[in-house]
């Protein structure tokens, strides 16, 4: 009886020990990467209010997608994770997804887009450290996708001015 009880007050100390250790992987479960979407929210005016709630390294990021084309425009975002699917935006409409960055800063999401009359092409949506460090890091990565490439919001001049071309490589698939 003694060497059970032994045996199963040296199994409960375990968790005491390696508390900390306990604590990190509990944070790292469950600030993962928990991408959510939100479909087709008209845009008129420009992009979302951006959240500053947090400018944490592990903050809850969003990009929100804007058809700035004029016509219907098909996509399709994905990450190594998560697939959001074949989707299609209405002019002047958005749509967006949140998740949080990974631990060593290898977020990438990246679309395939479908402009009619114009091409396809795909592009990095969210990208790090482009993204995610220096003087045009965002929490709320908001783009207009236009015909030469997407254009980001600048919190720095409140307009669409931080512009990209699209991935050399058209094909994605």
């Amino acid at each position: 009886m003694l060497l059970a009880t032994l045996s199963y007050t040296t199994q409960m100390d375990i968790p005491k020990r390696h508390l900390s250790l306990f604590i990190l992987i509990i944070f790292i479960t469950t600030y993962s990467s928990n991408a959510g979407t939100n479909n087709n929210i008209p845009v008129p005016y420009g992009p979302s209010p951006p959240t500053y709630a947090s400018s944490s390294p592990y903050a809850k990021k969003t990009v929100e997608i804007i058809n700035d084309i004029g016509s219907i425009v098909s996509y399709h975002c994905k990450s190594k994770d998560d697939d959001f699917g074949v989707r299609s935006l209405q002019v002047d409409s958005s749509w967006s997804f949140s998740f949080r960055r990974q631990i060593f800063g290898r977020s990438l999401f990246f679309c395939y887009f479908v402009l009619p009359n114009i091409g396809s092409y795909w592009f990095d949506i969210y990208k790090e450290p482009r993204d995610s460090s220096g003087e045009f890091w965002c929490n709320n990565c908001a783009w207009k996708i236009r015909p030469l490439g997407p254009c980001r919001f600048n919190k720095i001049t409140h307009e669409f001015d931080l512009c990209y071309p699209w991935n050399k490589n058209k094909s994605l698939y």
